[in-house]
């Protein structure tokens, strides 16, 4: 990790971390040219290489998702002064590419104005095939946000890859990844599980382990993690309300649970009419 004179500490966001420890690179071609950024709700390890950020980390709770619905959303991308001239992503880089404006950490998971600006910063954002964008990735968003409400906190891990031999790049400056991704790590049940998708207009996604992730990217997203809960990779959901094919254990009762937040957000309801 380079010591650039507008870097942050991450250890000053260090709750957006599971156990407080950030993703570690295992390829350390990754640290090349990197910066750290605490922003405001989540985290960031941006690359000057690729002028895209290689992760952004959140936590995630109910409390945080609730607050953040009352938001609508803003659009307010914006190039990342925090940043070196040098390293950053511009405004101009995207227009007319006939790529999206990828979130990594989406706007959607903002609770408040603020954190909702941070978002839209360019350096959170990469190259992201529309169709991967808009249909792909926002399933896989709000199964994210369902699983959060349904077991009360996660922690995610939203990252790219560049596995192709030949990258391609936005007006000769910003690389396109051949890959997104969404690590998810639900502290309830102990169990972890990764979204993986190419970058591209095909629809293709596939679930697999924080192991198989770290052999495909070189980035170990959870390093804090046992070594079975990292080499097994639970059956996440696509979409939002699907079920996973595991057995629910007393002690996890997400269903009572839910019942009881959706009684307190009736009630809350009936008290503002």
């Amino acid at each position: 990790m380079t010591s650039l004179t507008h870097a942050d500490d991450l250890s000053d966001c260090s709750q957006s971390f599971y156990g407080g420890i950030y993703p570690e690179f295992t390829n350390t071609k990754l640290n090349k040219n990197t910066q750290p950024l605490c922003l405001d709700g989540f985290a960031v390890m941006y690359s000057g290489v690729s002028r895209t950020p290689l992760w952004s980390a959140e936590y995630l709770t109910r409390q945080r998702l609730q607050q953040a619905k009352q938001i609508d959303r803003n659009d307010s991308f914006h190039e990342e002064s925090r940043l070196p001239k040098s390293m950053r992503a511009s405004l101009s880089d995207y227009s007319g590419s006939g790529y999206d404006r990828g979130h990594l950490a989406p706007n959607a998971d903002m609770a408040n104005r603020s954190q909702q600006y941070d978002s839209f910063s360019l350096a959170n954002i990469a190259p992201q095939s529309p169709r991967n964008n808009r249909y792909i990735w926002r399933n896989i968003e709000s199964a994210t946000r369902y699983l959060t409400q349904q077991y009360g906190e996660v922690y995610t891990v939203t990252g790219v890859a560049f596995t192709n031999k030949k990258t391609k790049r936005l007006g000769g400056r910003v690389l396109v990844p051949s890959h997104f991704f969404k690590a998810v790590y639900i502290p309830a049940i102990n169990q972890a599980g990764v979204y993986y998708a190419p970058n591209d207009e095909s629809e293709r996604i596939e679930v697999i382990s924080v192991d198989e992730l770290t052999e495909q990217t070189g980035i170990d997203v959870l390093p804090g993690l046992d070594r079975s809960s990292k080499a097994q990779a639970l059956a996440l959901p696509l979409e939002a309300g699907e079920q996973m094919n595991m057995p629910v254990t007393p002690s996890e009762e997400p269903t009572w649970m839910l019942f009881v937040v959706a009684i307190i957000d009736w009630l809350m309801a009936q008290l503002q009419a």
